[in-house]
């Protein structure tokens, strides 16, 4: 299994200074030994069990009002403040580093990849012409703009040509439709993903979706139709096909994008949340090699004040018996409590 963590920012809104503090969940323990019989098809899923976080690698603070957010980077975690200020953790050596700022500061990174050595950073309402937003690269190497040694630095890249025009009768502000896909406007962003280590792709509500070359730095699009996915969808190799949650972000799926158009999709795990965890939040889905993934889920307890936790689950994914089927095998589960906490999942 490659070597891969989970990564949870928790800061505790209770203490004195609130600062997010970094714990890395190994998704190795997530599955049993080959062979072993907790594994076993048709064998019912064991209940998830409580979870003890791991010591807190780092703790992230500043004295500034404002908000930080952040990014993972490889084995890096990127840090973001309001006003653009830029530091870089390396788990691997456990260093720490200020690097140049983003100007101007993004607002949001809802939409955040890597590709090659770069990570590509853009707001999710990229499209809407009257929202601020950017489009960033962070790369190392010698900055055009900057008269110094090589070091990381942002450049901002051309936005997605979305037709503007199509902006019709939708509210800036908008509604959620019934299986949970924003009807805010035709351009928003509702999934997104990397197919052959250079290009983005991209899908807007209503626009169709957009192919961003890394190489080139060029824009095309792709076609009409949009990836059936909420958020970020991840390519598993051994299967040749990019899976990624549903609109209500309970289904986890599989979709074949080498077809023309590629709106056919495998439901290969409905796996609703325990009642007792409270309403999704936020999802991440990792590939870890060997057809296993680990499926995180975040969600927020509105009846106990807000406290937030966390569903991390080791999945499988097998070739079923039929052309084209698919067997997902789920292992290990285990529900991490935050309590009153502002908790980022990467």
């Amino acid at each position: 299994m490659n070597r891969r963590f989970v990564n949870l920012l928790v800061k505790n809104l209770c203490a004195p200074r609130p600062a997010f503090k970094l714990h890395r969940i190994d998704p190795e323990s997530l599955f049993y030994p080959t062979g072993s019989a907790g594994i076993r098809e048709g064998a019912p899923a064991p209940a998830p069990a409580p979870g003890r976080l791991p010591s807190a690698a780092i703790s992230f603070d500043w004295n500034q009002t404002g908000w930080m957010d952040f990014m993972a980077f490889k084995n890096k975690i990127i840090s973001v403040d309001h006003e653009g200020r830029t530091v870089l953790y390396d788990s691997a050596s456990r260093a720490v580093f200020a690097t140049n700022p983003m100007q101007p500061a993004l607002q949001s990174n809802d939409m955040f990849v890597s590709v090659g050595e770069s990570l590509y950073v853009m707001s999710s309402e990229a499209g809407l012409p009257s929202r601020l937003v950017w489009f960033y690269a962070l790369s190392y190497g010698k900055s055009p703009h900057l008269f110094r040694e090589e070091d990381w630095y942002w450049r901002s890249l051309q936005l997605p040509p979305f037709d503007h025009n199509s902006d019709g009768d939708h509210n800036s502000d908008g509604d959620h439709s019934s299986d949970g896909r924003s009807d805010t406007h035709p351009c928003a962003i509702s999934a997104f993903t990397v197919v052959g280590n250079s290009q983005i792709w991209l899908s807007t509500v209503g626009a169709g979706t957009y192919s961003f070359d890394t190489l080139s730095r060029k824009w095309s699009k792709v076609g009409a139709w949009a990836l059936p996915f909420r958020g970020r969808a991840v390519h598993v190799p051994e299967h040749n096909l990019w899976f990624g949650f549903s609109y209500n972000g309970y289904q986890l799926c599989a979709v074949d994008i080498s077809l023309k158009q590629p709106l056919q999709h495998k439901v290969v795990l409905e796996d609703p949340p325990p009642p007792e965890v409270g309403s999704l939040t936020a999802t991440h889905l990792m590939p870890l090699g060997s057809g296993k993934l680990c499926v995180s889920r975040l969600f927020q307890d509105t009846e106990q004040e807000g406290e937030t936790s966390a569903l991390v689950t080791g999945v499988e994914v097998r070739r079923g018996a039929g052309i084209g089927n698919l067997q997902v095998v789920k292992h290990k589960s285990r529900h991490y409590s935050f309590g009153q906490g502002d908790v980022k999942l990467l």
